[in-house]
């Protein structure tokens, strides 16, 4: 929700696209003197087709109401995903979803906390009475940034292994969030090395290797989260012959080898690269398989996931 430039006295710039929801909130603009100038109180109404007219290019809000505006908005989205999948708007869902996605990793974690789990049980209790919800969700492109999208198709990709397993609701939301926040950590590398559509140089690599690292350390700091949540964070590009990063480790968590698999397996069936296009899903198996024989991955998970993708 909130820009990535300097914060400006204390305020913070906000999307001019998120105006709507910023009823219940004081806005600010800068003036040619670069003076914080009060444009709305709180609670005023935003009249329909103001921001039509010659307004300030970029509003702020204040900093203290940075995380009630945070937690506005994604309700906002949670109860508009809802009624798209009550009249069956796909397209509305997985936009609603990518916009959550970009949320937590525009400002990771802070002010999410009480919205996430919401998210996950209005898709999953719905995707449980309406089981093609799931696979129309993986098979629409978004246009979002390539990080959020392969989030939300890892996190419906997820929901399909989850209902294959038959696990319970606790289970659901455990795996739902180690999913929706597994790659939280790529939210402080350059967004020119997430969205390269060619090989990365080994400089690259490197940085990008850091994400695990940091997307742990950020989501441990929130204790509300089972610890699964940031181990898979931590360990979803561990192998199980050691040959994985950040630490070369054996010992994987299993939501971690879930994930990593999953991880895995998406951008071959879902992303184009310039060297490669996207798999089908039997050709993007047969490769992560090699691995699989390899000691690299859990072989039942395989199976598992062959059993509910491969229809």
């Amino acid at each position: 929700m909130v820009d990535k430039i300097k914060k400006t006295s204390g305020l913070i710039p906000v999307k001019k696209s998120h105006i709507e929801f910023y009823n219940k909130f004081p806005l600010y603009y800068i003036s040619k003197d670069g003076e914080a100038v009060l444009f709305k109180k709180g609670g005023d109404e935003i009249k329909e087709g103001i921001l039509e007219k010659e307004m300030p290019s970029r509003f702020f809000i204040r900093e203290e109401d940075e995380n009630s505006v945070t937690n506005t908005l994604l309700s906002v989205l949670n109860i508009k995903m809802a009624k798209a999948i009550s009249s069956k708007g796909i397209k509305t869902i997985k936009q609603c979803l990518c916009q959550i996605v970009e949320e937590a990793l525009e400002n990771p974690l802070e002010g999410i906390l009480s919205t996430l789990p919401e998210t996950i049980e209005i898709l999953f209790y719905n995707a449980k009475k309406t089981p093609e919800l799931l696979d129309a969700l993986t098979s629409i492109n978004s246009n979002s940034p390539k990080i959020i999208e392969h989030s939300v198709n890892v996190l419906t990709l997820t929901a399909q292994y989850c209902f294959f397993k038959k696990y319970s609701d606790d289970e659901l939301r455990k795996f739902g969030l180690c999913a929706l926040l597994h790659d939280v950590g790529t939210s402080y590398i350059d967004k020119k090395i997430i969205e390269k559509n060619d090989q990365l140089t080994e400089e690259e690599f490197k940085e990008l290797k850091t994400h695990t690292t940091r997307g742990y350390k950020k989501i441990k700091s929130h204790s509300v989260f089972d610890k699964s949540v940031a181990m898979t964070a931590l360990e979803h590009h561990e192998l199980l012959d050691g040959s994985g990063y950040p630490s070369g480790t054996k010992n994987i968590s299993f939501e971690a080898q879930v994930i990593g698999l999953i991880d895995s397996y998406e951008p071959l069936k879902y992303s184009n690269k310039s060297f490669r296009e996207a798999l089908t899903p039997y050709n993007a198996l047969q490769i992560i398989k090699k691995d699989v024989l390899q000691g690299k991955y859990n072989k039942q998970v395989f199976i598992d996931l062959c059993s509910c993708w491969i229809k």
